[in-house]
């Protein structure tokens, strides 16, 4: 596992628990941005000790290669988190699979930054962890992350309808995949 990555304008790194505090001002300052594309949150989600418990699980998570989860920084400014990439449900085996999760501050959206960090990101787990197969599930409203996806080369497969719970909502997702055609 990688604990952090460098780009031409960024840093990616994996945080340690007691970096939450950097963690919930992320998701503090993006709550309205997040929240409609989203699962509903725990009611503690938005407190520190919350964000420490779940880094410490995902680092876990991470040590058992079943999740990779990237913070990503400006190299400029290397404690204010603008963005999150994450590849869950991480299944070996015959699968090899995947499915991929980011967000990105508002205030940092439309300049590729997420582009960046993702196509970084997609490389770690396709040569560390022989992923064959990313998956990402897009609701057809989020046109940004449509294109996004695309642009990194996913294809469209196909509506997956009602399959994710947003804000207390069954709401259908298109599904797009990336395939690993070198492994």
């Amino acid at each position: 596992m990688q604990m952090g990555i460098q780009t031409e304008r960024l840093q990616l790194r994996i945080l340690h628990p007691n970096e939450a505090d950097k963690v919930l001002i992320f998701y503090s300052q993006n709550k309205d941005q997040f929240e409609p594309w989203e699962p509903e949150r725990d009611v503690n989600f938005y407190t520190l000790s919350y964000q420490r418990l779940s880094l410490s699980i995902e680092y876990n998570l991470m040590q058992q290669s079943k999740l990779l989860r990237y913070w990503v920084f400006l190299k400029e400014d290397p404690h204010t988190i603008i963005g999150s990439v994450n590849f869950y449900n991480i299944t070996k085996g015959s699968y090899y699979t995947c499915q991929l999760g980011y967000k990105f501050d508002r205030r940092f959206v439309g300049r590729g930054y997420a582009t960046e960090s993702i196509r970084e990101a997609m490389q770690v787990l396709l040569t560390d962890y022989e992923i064959h197969r990313i998956e990402a599930n897009i609701m057809p409203s989020n046109l940004r992350s449509i294109h996004l996806v695309q642009k990194l080369g996913f294809q469209y497969e196909g509506l997956a309808i009602s399959s994710i719970k947003i804000n207390h909502k069954w709401e259908d997702h298109a599904r797009y995949a990336f395939i690993n055609t070198v492994n």
